[in-house]
């Protein structure tokens, strides 16, 4: 199982490389902070993830930092409505903009800088958990049951590889586990070979909690 999850990784890597060049040369020539942007941001964004992409919420996403063709690709799977990522609140919002509007909003968060908040856990959450087992998950994974290391693909410091791999530092426990609830029940299906899903599925549900704790705590 773990050589078939580097499979998959090479694999996905190298086809997401082929466009990078020319997504970076992309990004740098387009206003980052132009007065329409801002108002889009204002208009369908900010309330929820915050102006400058900053999330106050434990459980909706930061995106400031996130890499600019991952947020376009959420951002198309929410609009398709087609089980990629069903959220109706999200699903309304995306399937009334544009590509272009799309894209200027994804360059526009990969652009602005993350600033964690303290970690909101739920209530006993640190009593429940186990932050070695989490810990050990993150890092080494669960070789017994098929389980790949969550650092092999988002970093020691859960920073991600941008447009690649998403960034899950600062992100809020309720929110990494709700999402990890959700690959396990392929009721989100954006990730490329199902690579989420196919670890996602040995997972427990103390293990989504004891990862998702030790997750929220990263900066």
């Amino acid at each position: 199982m773990q050589a078939a999850h580097r499979a998959i990784l090479l694999s996905v890597a190298s086809f997401a490389l082929l466009g990078l060049a020319t997504s970076v040369r992309a990004q740098d020539a387009m206003p980052h902070q132009s007065i329409a942007t801002a108002a889009l941001v204002t208009q369908v964004c900010a309330a929820c993830h915050g102006a400058d992409g900053n999330s106050t919420r434990p459980e909706v996403p930061s995106l400031a930092g996130q890499g600019a063709q991952y947020l376009q690709r959420q951002l198309h799977a929410f609009a398709a409505q087609g089980g990629q990522r069903a959220n109706g609140v999200m699903g309304a919002i995306a399937v009334n903009l544009s590509a272009d509007e799309m894209k200027r909003l994804a360059v526009y968060f990969a652009h602005q800088r993350l600033h964690p908040a303290v970690p909101s856990l739920r209530p006993g959450a640190v009593s429940r958990g186990d932050p070695d087992r989490g810990e050990r998950i993150f890092f080494s994974g669960l070789p017994a049951q098929g389980v790949a290391s969550c650092a092999s693909c988002h970093g020691t410091r859960g920073e991600g590889l941008p447009d690649l791999f998403p960034s899950l530092a600062g992100q809020g426990e309720r929110y990494i586990a709700e999402q990890l609830r959700q690959f396990r029940a392929g009721t989100r299906t954006s990730d490329p070979r199902a690579m989420m899903r196919s670890l996602a599925g040995h997972l427990t549900d103390r293990d989504i909690d004891v990862v998702s704790t030790y997750v929220a705590r990263l900066r």
